[in-house]
């Protein structure tokens, strides 16, 4: 009774550890759902235009499936580099940078060509991509730190190891 007990403890420790590698990520994975879905409406709203300017959104959300990918892999095999996480966090910075500069111009309309350009339109775009940036850079933050191994998670999954062995 005792031997199964051990090896229950083990399978249950082994769990618990794999959990907690993954959850390194979790703000990364729900960032990148948040961003999944916008890229996925701004495609469409601009599909639905006939925008050329689609091809934005559309790379980015491709990028954005091969970052999901990425992190469902997380599970099974641990590594602190994603590539593709990093990338597409990069790609949203600098293209989103671009798109902030011409909300105020003329230029607006080859990216929103399905709003109207009123003040109250173009301050709420503006502040959402500034959300944006400050997410995009705050998960590129936390990527360097996780591949570093400087994050918090980190320091809790070392902690625990030690109570375990």
């Amino acid at each position: 009774m005792n031997l199964i007990m051990e090896k229950q403890l083990k399978i249950h420790q082994k769990a618990s550890l794999t959990n907690l590698y993954f959850n390194r990520f979790l703000a990364i994975r729900y960032s990148t759902a948040l961003f999944l879905f916008l890229n996925l409406y701004w495609l469409v709203f601009l599909l639905g235009s006939l925008s050329f300017m689609a091809i934005l959104p559309a790379i980015i959300f491709i990028l954005g499936t091969l970052t999901s990918f990425e992190q469902i892999k997380l599970y099974r095999q641990h590594q602190n580099r994603l590539p593709f996480a990093k990338l597409f966090y990069q790609t949203i910075f600098i293209s989103y940078c671009m798109v902030t500069i011409t909300v105020y111009s003329s230029l607006f309309h080859l990216f929103f060509p399905f709003l109207k350009v009123a003040p109250t339109t173009l301050s709420t775009i503006f502040a959402l991509l500034l959300g944006c940036l400050t997410i995009s850079l705050l998960m590129l933050y936390k990527l360097k730190k996780i591949e570093c191994n400087k994050d918090k998670h980190y320091q809790r999954i070392l902690a625990y190891q030690a109570i375990i062995n």
